[in-house]
C-alpha cells in the first residue's frame, strides 16, 4: 500500500511540473467525451468497433451489466497493475479520465443515437455514421495524445509487454488486439457463428474494426499537425518520441504515424 501511495504522489508531482497543465487537463477531459461520441457512432453504424471496445461490449452484454461499468472495472484492474510495475510516465490524470469516462460517454451517446439508427438502418445512413465516427474518434485521440497527461490503460499494457518480452510495440499491439477480439468472439458466441457460417450473428466486429487498424494512424497524424498541436502550441512529434523512449526499446525506429494509432483511449 505504501508503494502505491508513493507512486500516486510521484504521478501528481511529475504531472504539475509540465507546462500549460490546466489547459491540457481540460482538453484531455473533453477529448474523452468526444472519444465516446466517436466510438458510439462506430457502434450504431453496425460495422463494428475497435478491438478492446468490442471485447468489453461483448463481455458486458454476456454478463448483463452496463458497458460503461464493465469497461471502468477492466480499466481499473489494468491501471492497478500498471501502477505497480510500470514507469510512472505511462499514467496521468488523462489515464483516469479514460478509465472512468470513455465507456460511460460511449454508452450515453449510443443510447441517444441507437433509436434513430434502428429506424433508418440503411447503407445511406450507416456509411455516413461510420465515416463521421472515424473522423470524430481520430480527432479525439489526437487531442488526448497531444495533451500528454497519460495514456489509456489498455495502451499502457502494450508498452509494458513490449518492454518485457523485447518485441516491437507494433507487433505486441497486433497480438493484444487479436487476443481481445478472440475473447470477445468466444464469450458472445461469435466463434461458433464463424465455424457454422452464420457471420450475421457476429457482434461488435466488422469492417469498422479493420478501418481502425489501417486508417486511424494517418488521420490522427493529420489532426495532430493541423489542429491539436496548434491548440496546445506544442511539438507533438517530440511528445511521441519522449513518451515512447521510456517504454519501447526500439522507439527511435518507429515513425509517429505508426504509433499514433496505438495511443487510443478505450
Amino acid at each position: 500500500m505504501r508503494k502505491i501511495q508513493q507512486e500516486i504522489f510521484g504521478y501528481f508531482k511529475d504531472m504539475f511540473k509540465q507546462n500549460n497543465m490546466v489547459k491540457r487537463i481540460v482538453i484531455s477531459f473533453f477529448s474523452i467525451i468526444i472519444m465516446g461520441l466517436g466510438i458510439s457512432l462506430f457502434s450504431v453504424s453496425g460495422f463494428g468497433v475497435d478491438p478492446f471496445t468490442s471485447m468489453n461490449m461483448s463481455v458486458a452484454a454476456t454478463l448483463n451489466i452496463r458497458f460503461g461499468t464493465y469497461q471502468m472495472i477492466v480499466n481499473g484492474m489494468i491501471l492497478l497493475y500498471v501502477i505497480l510495475v510500470a514507469h510512472r510516465g505511462l499514467v496521468g490524470i488523462g489515464t483516469v479520465f479514460n478509465m472512468i469516462g470513455c465507456g460511460y460517454a460511449c454508452e450515453f451517446f449510443q443510447n441517444m443515437f441507437q433509436p434513430f439508427a434502428e429506424q433508418n438502418y440503411t447503407m445511406a445512413v450507416r456509411i455516413p455514421l461510420l465515416i463521421i465516427g472515424l473522423v470524430t474518434l481520430c480527432f479525439a485521440c489526437s487531442l488526448f495524445f497531444t495533451a500528454n497527461v497519460g495514456v489509456g490503460p489498455y495502451d499502457a499494457v502494450g508498452f509494458m509487454l513490449s518492454r518485457g518480452i523485447k518485441l516491437s510495440h507494433k507487433w505486441v499491439r497486433v497480438l493484444t488486439d487479436v487476443t481481445v477480439i478472440l475473447i470477445g468472439l468466444a464469450v458472445s458466441g461469435g466463434l461458433s457463428a464463424i465455424f457454422s457460417g452464420n457471420f450475421s450473428e457476429i457482434k461488435n466486429i466488422g469492417f469498422g474494426t479493420i478501418i481502425t487498424a489501417f486508417c486511424m494512424g494517418p488521420l490522427v497524424n493529420v489532426f495532430n499537425k493541423t489542429v491539436s498541436a496548434k491548440i496546445l502550441k506544442t511539438n507533438y512529434e517530440k511528445i511521441a518520441k519522449e513518451a515512447l523512449v521510456y517504454f519501447v526499446k526500439d522507439a527511435e525506429m518507429l515513425s509517429f504515424s505508426e504509433n499514433a494509432m496505438f495511443v487510443i483511449t478505450k
